[in-house]
């Protein structure tokens, strides 16, 4: 049996690949900010700079841990959902084979293990690399003396473990789906990916999502009754927790909603173009598969737009307040410091997830060939899928976004501050297009190698996978 663990291993590395961008850009987080905390706190027990100057230093890399956990057990989740779904013939094999449920459960688990040290390895030698000109960008932020940096070996494989840990935390809830794969029933349905009922671990996930985001909500009374300068500082802190919170239990939820609300919308455009009733059947039929495409998009357009929110928001409610502030902190290394590293996470996720699913995109291209769509059709199909997951993505993004504001306004006065929220238009659909470019790249690039070839040899080549 071990034999066969093994061949599974070996074999299944090809559509772990197609999701490693996520379970990398985890690490990468996460090593790096623990890098950063140690040359942080070195330079202060050096005398280079004074403790409360140094939060880019040591406070800030404490924040990407939490916000890139969250974020990296929410991605890869979804990224182990479609593994387990695009190998659920290899799986079925395996029952077939004598393994036990158990037994499948710690097969998925190592793969799961050996996918984030082989992505840590990656990410520790672009960390040393890095190091340097990280510590020079955030030094420039207050004009601070920039951290000799510390290359602690010891922190960086102890950051490795941590993400490990999250990965496997993760990954377990699908594992544990794969695990209860009735063997000739998923071999009977292999080359299908099949709907997918919100688990428990999903649903717990979205209730914990919830109880902090009230809890958050009831901490206000108390924040006003110790009124104090950090308040408003801590209220802003809190509104980023409300959106983080708010996308992942959204996220958790996605499978339930996403279908009704992929056919509501696009039964709204007018439009009888074949390709486009082919593309609008085509995506939200997909169930499981579709949803876990639009959390990660979810995810980065909610984080992006919420954090450009905040700046304008701050400035604004500031001075309808009548004070003279001068904020500072409000610039491209505080973005990246604050949530940029989970928002590489969920784009990375996205488009992992997109290069994930595309030989069975392919395929599906080539059954639309076969019915009679045109090669000028079918490359359209891909680019329309690619903006029906953006637009999809819109909603919850802008309702996690919506509880952010809520936050501000309610919370705002509690410091003294008159609440003025700023919705930057600019900013918002530059970052909105932005991700839609980068969602339609990677739906379509992938797909030009399989358009150039006859359709029956690309259907004939998934169905041997």
């Amino acid at each position: 049996m071990r034999r066969v663990q093994l061949a599974e291993l070996r074999d299944s590395w090809s559509a772990w690949l197609g999701v490693s961008l996520g379970f990398l850009a985890t690490n990468l987080s996460i090593v790096m900010s623990a890098l950063i905390m140690v040359s942080g706190y070195s330079a202060v027990a050096d005398g280079l700079m004074p403790y409360e100057d140094s939060s880019e230093f040591t406070l800030m890399p404490i924040t990407n841990f939490v916000f890139s956990g969250i974020v990296g057990l929410t991605v890869i989740a979804s990224s182990t959902s479609l593994v387990i779904d695009s190998r659920r013939g290899s799986l079925a094999r395996l029952g077939l084979a004598g393994a036990t449920p158990k037994q499948v459960f710690r097969t998925v688990m190592t793969q799961l293990a050996a996918v984030s040290l082989a992505c840590a390895v990656i990410a520790d030698v672009l960390c040393l690399a890095t190091l340097r000109p990280a510590l020079v960008m955030l030094a420039a932020q207050e004009t601070l003396p920039v951290p000799t940096p510390v290359y602690d070996i010891g922190m960086m494989l102890l950051a490795n473990v941590a993400t490990c840990g999250v990965v496997l935390l993760g990954g377990r809830a699908q594992a544990r789906r794969a695990s209860k794969l009735a063997p000739v029933e998923a071999l009977r349905q292999a080359s299908a990916l099949p709907g997918q009922k919100i688990g428990a671990g999903a649903i717990v996930a979205a209730v914990l999502a919830a109880f902090g985001i009230v809890a958050l909500f009831l901490t206000l009374p108390m924040m006003r009754s110790f009124l104090g300068k950090e308040t408003v500082s801590t209220i802003i802190q809190c509104a980023v927790g409300v959106l983080a919170l708010a996308a992942c239990g959204f996220a958790a939820l996605a499978p339930l909603y996403i279908g009704p609300l992929t056919r509501a919308w696009t039964s709204l455009i007018p439009s009888k173009s074949g390709t486009w009733m082919l593309a609008r059947t085509g995506v939200y039929v997909r169930g499981a598969r579709f949803s876990k495409s639009v959390t990660p998009v979810m995810l980065t357009i909610a984080l992006t737009l919420g954090l450009l929110m905040l700046g304008p928001t701050i400035i604004s409610s500031a001075q309808a307040s009548g004070f003279e502030i001068h904020i500072e902190k409000t610039g491209l290394s505080t973005f990246l410091t604050l949530l940029g590293p989970a928002i590489g996470i969920a784009l990375a996720g996205g488009v992992g997830s997109l290069f994930m699913m595309s030989k069975q995109r392919d395929a599906e291209l080539a059954l639309a060939g076969i019915v009679g769509a045109t090669p000028r059709q079918r490359q359209i199909l891909p680019v329309l899928e690619g903006l029906i997951i953006t637009v999809t993505a819109l909603v919850p993004a802008f309702a996690a976004v919506g509880l952010q504001a809520l936050y501000i306004v309610v919370g705002l006065p509690a410091g003294g501050v008159t609440p003025v929220v700023i919705i930057p238009a600019i900013a918002f659909v530059f970052s909105i297009g932005v991700t839609a470019l980068i969602t339609v790249a990677a739906t379509y690039l992938p797909t030009l190698g399989a358009l150039r070839l006859p359709e029956p040899r690309v259907i004939a080549r998934l169905a041997a996978e």
